[in-house]
């Protein structure tokens, strides 16, 4: 995810310095950046190009200045309101789809600070259909219904819910539980029905880019993939596919790992890795030295996922096995 931390005062310049440190040092977190005073210009130059937007000042300022920028929750970032001190982190815009629940949750971690929540689903600990779709990575195929479904859950209505059998694993979580009674099918969409009422949620492709040393095994590319999704709070079945580069296509490790998970796999060629640029890389001095190119997980995942790929998750590394998770912004298929 992409974080600009905006902030007026010599407290909140302090802060934002501490907080950009901490979320940099986040591998979910691929670009986070600085800006200091000019809210309204600063504000309307960087609105459309982050994730999410935290400001570090009094809630007034910020609503008055986003107030002409807001136009849907479909596209809005994530905006939060930290007060100077850093006792308070406010979801202020963008909840659910946008994240800033989950990004108020993970900054009032960081500042020891108290994260202040209003979305009705969220205090009635209930999951909302744009919680279910921002928690597992899915596009919702109409947005002006969701506030009705919602509303259903918070006035305490179990909506029925719709899976493919490989996400069984949503039924782990309480909360889907306490909101949702659950169908298995044989389709590859999910979908949400209340009584006349019915939403599609289409699961995005979530690539995981592997690159390990020669000689792994099978134990320690699983752990590693577990770990890495942990990491995003999804199972290792929520993967649609490994990939990893030319040079490590006869890598057992990797081959029987994806093998025993049911994962396919798909090979980037040496020449795509070389000819690949994009401003997520990190670039590696030891795959560069050996094979020329800038890395192996983060631009597999990217170059599989597609041209609208983006990574969420950027290489993590772990007992020689590196994995880099990309989203695409195509739907999945088998």
């Amino acid at each position: 995810m992409r974080f600009a931390i905006i902030s007026i005062t010599k407290k909140g310049v302090v802060l934002a310095d501490n907080l950009l440190q901490a979320l940099s040092e986040d591998p979910t977190v691929i670009q986070v950046d600085a800006y200091v005073g000019d809210v309204k210009n600063t504000f309307m130059k960087i609105y459309p190009d982050y994730d999410c937007i935290i400001a570090i000042m009094a809630t007034g300022i910020v609503v008055r200045t986003i107030c002409s920028l807001i136009k849907n929750k479909g596209t809005d970032p994530a905006i939060l309101v930290v007060d100077e001190n850093g006792e308070n982190v406010v979801s202020l815009l963008s909840g659910h789809l946008g994240g800033a629940n989950e990004y108020t949750l993970k900054v009032s971690q960081v500042l020891n600070a108290n994260p202040v929540i209003t979305t009705s689903t969220d205090v009635s600990k209930k999951m909302g259909v744009d919680s279910l779709a921002r928690r597992h990575w899915l596009s919702l195929d109409n947005l002006n219904i969701v506030k009705a479904l919602n509303r259903a859950i918070t006035d305490g209505e179990i909506l029925d819910l719709y899976l493919p059998t490989r996400y069984d694993f949503v039924e782990d979580d309480k909360i889907a539980r306490d909101t949702y009674k659950f169908h298995y099918w044989d389709d590859n969409h999910i979908r949400v029905d209340f009584e006349e009422i019915s939403l599609n949620l289409n699961p995005l492709t979530l690539v995981a880019g592997v690159g390990s040393r020669r000689g792994v095994s099978e134990e320690q590319v699983r752990n590693c993939l577990e770990e890495a999704t942990a990491i995003l709070n999804i199972p290792v079945d929520r993967l649609d596919v490994i990939a990893t580069g030319e040079m490590k296509k006869d890598e057992e490790g990797i081959m029987e790992a994806a093998w025993s998970l049911g994962i396919p796999v798909e090979v980037v060629s040496l020449e795509a890795l070389e000819r690949y640029r994009h401003p997520d890389l990190k670039p590696s001095l030891l795959v560069e030295k050996k094979f020329g190119v800038v890395g192996v997980a983060e631009p597999s995942a990217l170059i599989t996922a597609g041209d609208s790929s983006r990574l969420i998750l950027a290489k993590t590394s772990r007992k020689g096995v590196s994995v880099a998770i990309a989203i695409s912004g195509r739907l999945y298929k088998k």
